[in-house]
């Protein structure tokens, strides 16, 4: 009887699997980056919205397996120390948001995308008043409301356009599962 050598991937196709790994949360961190690019000067505001909040409510409900906790964490981290407030902010918020999207996953995860965006609304709305509210216990006073609710207004409005991005990108490189 022959003797069948066990199975062994090609060096490309472990670099396959480790891109396809690590993708999401490559792409939570480029989100990070572009929150501080000023790209809403050109339109006149300053107010920038939440890419990192949008990359990992998609990918909790899309793919949760390529985007763990800990990932999500990195990225908050990440935004804490670039925007120069308190540490440990937004890795708590998106944490948190991330584990309450979770739980309500099975709601969007086959819906129309109607309710995949009502579902980032909500959940917009969970994480700003997350943050403000942690915001306000850390500085001892209430924070003014009104910026970070046009923060996630905006943030709302153009999640469309980069969950439209993500689905893409998910579609091309990521295998279906």
């Amino acid at each position: 009887m022959a003797r069948l050598d066990p199975y062994t991937p090609t060096p490309a196709s472990r670099a396959s699997r480790l891109v396809m790994t690590i993708l999401p949360f490559v792409i939570g961190i480029l989100c990070v980056l572009l929150s501080f690019v000023p790209v809403g000067r050109i339109f006149g505001t300053s107010i920038m919205p939440a890419f990192a909040l949008m990359a990992i409510y998609y990918w909790a409900i899309v793919r949760p397996d390529m985007f763990p906790v800990y990932a999500v964490f990195l990225v908050g981290l990440l935004s804490d120390l670039l925007s120069a407030g308190p540490i440990g902010l937004w890795a708590f918020v998106y944490v948190l948001t991330y584990a309450v999207v979770l739980t309500q996953r099975f709601l969007v995860v086959n819906a129309p995308f109607s309710v995949f965006w009502l579902g980032f609304f909500f959940a917009a709305i969970f994480a700003g008043a997350v943050s403000w509210c942690t915001a306000s216990l850390i500085y001892s006073s209430a924070l003014a409301v009104r910026p970070i609710v046009m923060h996630m207004l905006v943030t709302v409005a153009l999640f469309p356009v980069l969950a439209f991005l993500f689905g893409r990108i998910e579609r091309r490189i990521l295998p279906s599962g």
